[in-house]
């Protein structure tokens, strides 16, 4: 997978605030990466769908063991 940048979002920063953070709210994420709040959520959308993200609520994520272990090669 490609290393997206989108406004400032790449998955490596989104993953490790979800990683440090635990769960965060959408508007949350938005908000410290001064983005637009769509934007996160396409990003959380695609992170889920390669499994290293999960919704936990409405709005509300958090990394999965396989997000820590993509956020590791992303350290690299």
């Amino acid at each position: 997978m490609v290393l997206s940048h989108m406004n400032g979002c790449s998955d490596q920063a989104l993953l490790a605030m979800l990683a440090e953070r635990g769960s965060v709210e959408m508007a949350s994420l938005a908000s410290e990466f001064e983005t637009h709040p769509m934007t996160i959520t396409q990003r959380c959308y695609e992170l889920q769908s390669d499994g290293h993200v999960r919704q936990i609520a409405g709005g509300v994520y958090a990394i999965t063991d396989d997000g820590r272990a993509y956020l590791e090669t992303l350290e690299d």
